[in-house]
């Protein structure tokens, strides 16, 4: 089961002037940043409301290795994908599964979220997420 949305995560070409629209212009509150050479990107975790929602700034700095960076090269600056919250992650993809949506197997992300991705193609194209809610960092 769904139990609440987590993130949406918005690729930017400029981290530093997303923070600057988000945290200084309109007042959030950042709850953390990190990146991953591995992916290829720098990230921001912006808290909309008290409870665990957010808006996570995504920004490719290696284009050749980046997962977002062709979505920023052909969308610009734009929501790349929906997160959920679910506490039983691993049940609700196996249910989504049977009913034909597919996606990867679940990771533990640069963030510390545990998170799969649904394949697009089983979704109308639209970028979903799942966030694993028991997961220590599932914050």
């Amino acid at each position: 089961m769904f139990n609440a949305f987590h993130h949406v995560a918005v690729v930017v070409p400029e981290l530093d002037e997303a923070l600057e629209l988000f945290r200084d212009k309109m007042g959030l509150r950042v709850i953390m940043e990190w990146s991953s050479e591995a992916e290829g990107n720098k990230y921001a975790a912006v808290e909309l409301a008290d409870g665990g929602n957010y808006l996570e700034l995504i920004c490719p700095v290696n284009k050749e290795i980046s997962r977002f960076a062709d979505h920023l090269d052909r969308h610009g600056a734009s929501v790349h994908h929906i997160a959920f919250r679910s506490d039983s992650m691993d049940e609700l993809i196996e249910q989504m599964e049977d009913k034909g949506i597919t996606g990867t197997e679940p990771m533990v992300s640069s963030s510390g979220w545990r998170i799969n991705f649904f394949d697009e193609d089983t979704t109308l194209g639209v970028g979903l997420q799942l966030v694993d809610g028991k997961h220590e960092n599932g914050s």
